[in-house]
Parts: structure tokens; sequence; C-alpha cells
């Protein structure tokens, strides 16, 4: 194992004071199948080295581009204030996506994310030496998936991380809903807070043949990933795990404690989404 990687239990809560503006506009990135609903964020403060570095961000589950409670809106504004350029999407059936939810499979979304690596590639202001990828929950086995493939993403971070070779990565969801997507060729999920979830059973054997943990050990770049100590959905060890399978020398692995899937982005009052964007941000001023 790596000397360098390392677990920080959070004890206390690191909050930064964020003031300043940016630019956001929403964009659509063509595709050869379809359009992907965007927003990228480009600082209005001049560029510390000429061009500014970026992120991809990528959502969870049936969520979307500015994920539950608005924390990756909430990050991109504050990455923003550090020189930080960012862009955030929508996968394929979610949020403002105009394409049936069954066309969402692992394929896709890291096809959607190489779209909006492209896009911030392109850029005349995006400095391509200093690229990353964040994901949440799902969202971070794809930005897994999509580090391995990409040399050009220098910083990875997990929030809440689905981590594991084939159903091993979402073994309980799978093992659930296996059956309805065999015979019926998708499986739908009711949710409490919005219409149900479908889900493809393509999106299931993708999920059974892919190799993202042992994958990881080709990805050499920065990596962080951010658990909480009170995760029913995803064990807050997968942080952990996460980090050790990476091949880079420079690897943190963090648990928020008290914090829930969400970080509890949607109870009043709680330190733990502040403490996550800060934690967030200030590792990629120092990683990008």
């Amino acid at each position: 194992m790596n000397t360098m990687k390392q677990l920080i239990l959070m004890v206390s809560f690191w909050i930064v004071a964020w003031n300043g503006q940016a630019t956001e506009s929403e964009i659509h990135i063509t595709t050869d199948n379809y359009h992907i609903p965007a927003v990228l964020n480009v600082p209005n403060k001049p560029a510390q080295h000429g061009k500014y570095p970026a992120i991809v961000m990528l959502h969870g589950t049936a969520s979307h581009k500015d994920e539950v409670g608005d924390l990756y809106k909430s990050l991109a504004a504050k990455l923003a204030e550090l020189g930080i350029a960012s862009i955030r999407i929508d996968f394929a059936g979610f949020g403002d996506s105009e394409v049936a939810m069954t066309d969402y499979t692992l394929t896709s979304a890291v096809n959607d994310a190489t779209a909006a690596l492209d896009n911030l590639s392109s850029h005349p202001l995006i400095d391509t030496e200093r690229l990353g990828v964040i994901g949440f929950s799902q969202g971070a086995l794809i930005a897994q998936l999509v580090a391995v493939q990409h040399p050009s993403i220098k910083a990875l971070v997990a929030w809440s991380p689905a981590i594991g070779d084939g159903i091993t990565a979402m073994q309980d969801f799978y093992n659930v809903h296996i059956q309805q997507a065999k015979t019926e060729g998708f499986a739908r999920i009711e949710l409490d807070w919005r219409d149900d979830l479908l889900v493809s059973k393509q999106w299931f054997d993708e999920l059974a043949s892919q190799t993202s943990l042992s994958d990881l050990a080709n990805f050499t770049g920065a990596t962080l990933a951010i658990s909480g100590s009170e995760d029913k959905v995803l064990p807050w060890e997968n942080a952990t795990t996460l980090v050790n399978a990476a091949g880079s020398d420079n690897a943190q692995a963090i648990v928020i404690k008290g914090a829930d899937h969400i970080f509890n982005v949607l109870q009043e009052s709680q330190p733990q989404p502040d403490a996550l964007l800060s934690i967030t941000t200030h590792w990629l001023s120092h990683n990008l």
C-alpha cells in the first residue's frame, strides 16, 4: 500500500466563507445520439496561469446536474471563487434530458462524461493539463471508469462512492431488481421523491461486467474519496477501499462524522454539507 494514502475521520468541520462571481451558461452538448444538457461555469477573475483548471461533475442515480440540495451548483460557485471552472451535466433520461430513461447505461454515462470533458478541452480558457472529474454515488462509479480511460484527468473526487468490480458495486440494488429487468427488459423502481426510475437490462449487464475497481490501479492522478459515517446506502468503508485501489501515491479518504449518504444536505442547520464543500474545494485547489 502506498504510504501517503490515509484515512481522516472528521470530528470537526472546516467551513470557508466565499464571495465573488462567475459566469454560468446553460449549454447543450451534441452527440451522435442526443443532446446533453449542461451548465458551464467559468470564473470571472483572471486565471492565475492564463487558463483555468476545470472539473466535470457527474451526478448520482435518479438525480440531476445540480445534485441533491444543489450540492453541485454550490460546489461550482465555490470552485469559481478559487479560479476553477466546471461543467455539470444531466445523464441520459435525467434532469432536463429529453431522451428515455432506459437509454441510460454505464456506457452512455461514460460517453456523456467524455463529451463534457471534450467540451471543456475545446474551450480557449481551459487548461487541458489540469482537468478533473467528480462523481456522487453511482456517479462516482462512472467517474472511476472515466478517469481510467482518459490520461488528461489529473484529479478524481468521489462522494459516497459506489465501488467494486461487477455487481459488487451496487449488489443489493442488482439482486432486488435483476429478475424484473430480465423478464421485462427493464426494472421499474418506485421512488418517494420523483417519478419511477426505469433501469434497462443493459445497465444490469454492463454493471455485471465492469471492472472499475481493479482498473483503478492504472489511475495515478490525485484521488480523494469522501463518505459519511452514517451512510446507510453505501458503506463509508468504500472511501478507503477506493483510495487503496488507486494507483496514485496522492490518495486520501475522508469520513465526515454524522453525515448520511447525501451528507445531510436536506436537513436544516447541519454542518456536514458545508464541510463537504470546503474539504472538496480546498483539495481541488491544491491538486489541479
